[in-house]
């Protein structure tokens, strides 16, 4: 009978201690399986935000483009010339003269998997300390200020437009363009384009060290 117990004893530990390996198999398998998902999706976002910053750079440089040939021909810049400038650079489809002289682009960043990688503690398993170093700073990147659109600028030639059109008492922001264009909107533009050109040596620097971190994820994966 002892012999028995001892046996039946035995046997409900082995069920036990492989009940718990079992359930660990299955929770390291979920486990993979969601790092896997993640890394894929890290990879798509990271390609997303990198496309993103070459879209940016493209619009910015025109942006600079018609921004120098305004303030270069200032003394007899009209707001025809404005619009030929901005359609042999055009940047977006808007015709409007306000738009065209206070619109401040910046990139949209995508950065979703970024955080749940980061608030989910996943980071810390990533082979590469180096590799961890660098998506952390590419989180910094895309949610930081600097490479956002300027709204202060942006309002405050909207501004002058709206100034000029109550003292006029018209809607058409062409004609209070050539009629009232003067240092302070001069001003205005400058400082936009000088935004411009910091935002777009931030990309030209971000971009290729963004493309790094995808090529090394593609080449050796994270985990």
């Amino acid at each position: 009978m002892k012999k028995e117990y001892l046996f039946n004893a035995l046997a409900i530990f082995i069920s036990i201690v492989g009940s718990f390996g079992v359930e660990r198999l299955i929770e390291y398998r979920k486990e993979q399986n969601e790092i896997k998902i993640l890394e894929t999706n890290l990879l798509h976002e990271l390609e997303q935000n990198f496309y993103s910053l070459l879209s940016l750079r493209g619009t910015l440089n025109s942006v600079i483009e018609v921004s120098d040939s305004v303030t270069a021909n200032w003394n007899n810049i009209s707001s025809i010339k404005v619009k030929m400038f901005h359609s042999d650079n055009l940047y977006d489809v808007n015709e409007r003269i306000e738009y065209i002289l206070s619109n401040s682009y910046g990139l949209t960043p995508k950065n979703m998997y970024l955080n749940s990688l980061i608030n989910s503690g996943l980071i810390l398993k990533i082979k590469s300390s180096a590799v961890r170093n660098q998506i952390e700073s590419v989180n910094l990147l895309v949610s930081g200020d600097y490479l956002q659109s300027n709204e202060v600028i942006e309002n405050n030639i909207k501004d002058w437009f709206i100034k000029y059109s109550k003292k006029e008492e018209s809607l058409n922001n062409d004609l209070i363009f050539n009629k009232y264009k003067d240092f302070e909107l001069y001003q205005f533009l400058t400082l936009r384009r000088r935004n411009e050109v910091y935002k777009l040596s931030g990309v030209n620097r971000n971009f290729k060290f963004l493309e790094g971190i995808i090529n090394e994820i593609k080449s050796n994966g994270l985990f």
